[in-house]
């Protein structure tokens, strides 16, 4: 008798889910078909409420396919509305819905619509919040998912829009990275941008050693090749605080400035694996052994 009971009530549950389901499939459908009307009739502030209600149903669901298509026609409503500030909810929706699919290359050109909009908007703190988010996810794309130009192109923009203490670190990794792989015409460029970035550093901050280092490594493509930079001004700029130098930078400081230098270069190279990243330590080691061997 207990268990023709307990089957009854798991029969019953099972239809009473399959019915919950069968009427959110429903509302949602009719919440699309309202949206639309409503879209086409320039109605776009009801448009987004029915497309609003629409997506919630479908992440009840579990549709992400569906969910993703119909964030899309919300940002397109809600631009075509004026409603900046809702699109932007609607792209972060949706690029947390591609991060969690670790779809990189959706994920950061939805990235790259919120950035435009915190930029049009004049919101800093979005605009250095959603950067982050993109160079992060710049990071953990496959080499093959995220072409070098677009890498490149995004890296730029980071360094024309972003103006930070946090910029400046991540900058002069990336122009390791650039160094250490022969784009020295990127790499310089960016080191140029880390080295900019010494009004906003703070004197007694780790990353400051690092800005340092930025002029230092200048200096040394200024004095080796006919990259168009004062090398003495960029030294008279560091040393007063060259002790804040990391051992690399100072090594290549003394030898910018006297001729020579005790340092062995091959101390400095990283003792990795062919193929395995280096880290900040073992690129800043590699381009200035290059340097003090040339």
């Amino acid at each position: 008798m207990v268990v023709a009971n307990t089957n009854e009530s798991q029969r019953f549950d099972a239809y009473r889910d399959e019915f919950r389901e069968r009427k959110q499939q429903l509302e949602a459908y009719y919440c699309e078909k309202r949206a639309d009307r409503a879209a086409a009739r320039g109605k776009f502030g009801t448009a987004a409420d029915y497309y609003d209600r629409a997506l919630s149903l479908r992440g009840t669901l579990g549709d992400r396919e569906a969910s993703i298509a119909l964030g899309e026609r919300l940002v397109v409503t809600a631009r075509e509305n004026g409603e900046l500030g809702r699109a932007r909810k609607h792209l972060q929706r949706l690029a947390d819905l591609h991060a969690r699919d670790a779809n990189a290359p959706a994920a950061l050109a939805v990235m790259e619509e919120i950035i435009s909009i915190a930029e049009r908007q004049g919101d800093d703190d979005a605009l250095q919040e959603w950067w982050g988010n993109a160079l992060m996810a710049l990071g953990r794309a496959e080499p093959d998912e995220i072409s070098e130009e677009k890498r490149d192109e995004l890296v730029s923009q980071y360094a024309d829009q972003i103006h930070t203490q946090d910029s400046a670190s991540r900058l002069y990794g990336f122009a390791l990275q650039k160094l250490t792989t022969g784009d020295e015409e990127m790499g310089l460029d960016l080191l140029e941008a880390t080295w900019q970035r010494r009004d906003v550093v703070h004197t007694h901050a780790d990353v400051y050693a690092l800005v340092l280092g930025a002029g230092v490594i200048l200096a040394g493509y200024a004095s080796e090749t006919d990259y168009e930079v004062d090398a003495d001004d960029l030294l008279d700029s560091v040393e007063e605080d060259r002790e804040s130098l990391s051992e690399r930078t100072d090594a290549l400081f003394e030898y910018l400035r006297e001729g020579e230098t005790d340092a062995d270069p091959a101390d400095f190279r990283p003792e990795v694996e062919d193929g395995e990243p280096k880290d900040l330590r073992g690129l800043e080691g590699e381009v200035v052994a290059d340097l003090l061997e040339t």
